[in-house]
């Protein structure tokens, strides 16, 4: 018996040591095609974003090759309005900024002689320099550099925004064929574990793809609704750069936590030169906004798709942006739901399953000695008279 197990804990050993060596084999191989894996990577992102709505169309008895054809349709026209409408209006709205920067670096030096003399009236001690609020100047060089430096990376700018165009639209066509033969790599993932586990790997696949593609559709349908009543409200107010806030509040919105505040933050700089009024509006508008989405668009949108607390919320955004940056701000509350499954489905499980054997090994010699083996004891014969 003890040989048995000694052969299964050497199995074990050897087939870890198999594991690791290639995932680092798998780990040096990808750092060779970054470019290979970017496809794959965002295909993986578009296909689980899509794969709710494609579920949902299918739930409503539509073939699943037109479901997927349906929203593959619908992404393709958004994304042509998008490149015909949203991206001039942009552009337009960036080169109005751009020629409103003597205004706001005007805006900027009043704001910060009024910040020196007050600090001068109350703190008559402190030495500040006479030149280190000299916001215009500063702000003229950083100027200069910066046009500098994009006009002399042109070449580069343009060879990656090709190349980002090209990887772009490869994943989104291997995103399709991802949703179309999802079955099988369903059966594929499943493949990679033993016969016994096989169930439960594919269970967890589908829960996991599930949980993410949930997030992720809809943190962009929430993020998009919010930048559009963001743009929509506050060009009704006359704020002139009605659309670029509300892209960047998008954008912000996307990411937990502080990725709002850095909206608000710029919000305020391009608000500045139309007085306070509209400082005030744009905040109020994009405070408001934020927390009816937090409160009203993600319970009815998202639900309980994620299912991790509070905390663990917290504890996934800053931990993911401080080791992965912003990818990390976005992603660390899914990821943290999917540690969620894998713990419950295999390592909790293994965990109890070791427990149970410590107990059982524990309880034997307790039981051999408690329970006595009972001797029967036969009357005797009565004695004959």
């Amino acid at each position: 018996m003890q040989a048995v197990v000694d052969s299964q804990n050497r199995r074990r050993v050897w087939l870890t040591v198999a594991v690791i060596v290639l995932l680092g084999l798998a780990l040096w191989f990808a750092t060779r095609i970054p470019k290979t894996i970017a496809i794959f990577v965002i295909a993986a992102f578009v296909a689980s974003a899509v794969h709710p709505i494609v579920g949902w169309l299918e739930n409503r008895r539509v073939a699943r090759i037109w479901a997927i054809t349906a929203v593959y349709v619908a992404l393709i026209a958004l994304t042509i309005i998008v490149l015909l409408v949203i991206v001039p209006l942009t552009v337009e709205q960036i080169q109005a900024l751009l020629l409103n920067v003597p205004s706001y670096l005007t805006v900027a030096q009043n704001w910060a002689l009024g910040l020196q003399n007050a600090l001068r009236a109350h703190f008559p001690e402190l030495n500040i320099p006479a030149r280190g609020f000299n916001i215009q100047q500063l702000g003229a060089q950083r100027i200069t550099e910066l046009l500098t430096l994009t006009i002399a990376s042109l070449g580069t700018l343009a060879l990656n925004l090709a190349t980002g165009l090209f990887i772009a639209f490869s994943a989104l066509i291997l995103s399709f064929f991802f949703l179309l033969n999802h079955q099988q790599l369903a059966r594929g993932f499943a493949g990679f574990f033993p016969p016994s586990k096989r169930e439960t790997a594919r269970n967890l696949s589908t829960e996991a793809v599930g949980v993410f593609g949930g997030y992720i559709a809809g943190q962009v349908i929430v993020s998009g609704i919010t930048g559009a009543l963001i743009a929509a409200i506050t060009a009704a107010f006359g704020f002139k750069y009605a659309l670029l806030v509300g892209i960047i509040s998008a954008i912000g919105y996307a990411v937990p936590i502080i990725g709002m505040l850095v909206a608000q933050v710029f919000a305020l700089i391009l608000a500045a030169p139309q007085g306070p009024v509209m400082i005030v509006i744009t905040q109020a508008v994009m405070f408001g906004l934020a927390r009816i989405s937090d409160n009203v668009l993600v319970p009815k949108i998202m639900g309980g798709t994620v299912g991790v607390s509070p905390i663990t919320v917290m504890f996934a955004v800053f931990a993911g942006g401080e080791l992965f940056g912003l990818p990390g701000l976005i992603l660390g509350i899914p990821a943290a739901a999917i540690a969620r499954l894998l713990w419950r489905y295999f390592l909790g499980p293994w965990m109890h399953g070791q427990i149970d054997a410590v107990d059982e090994q524990q309880l034997e010699p307790i039981i051999a000695t408690a329970v006595e083996p009972i001797v029967v004891v036969e009357a005797a014969p009565p004695l004959s008279s």
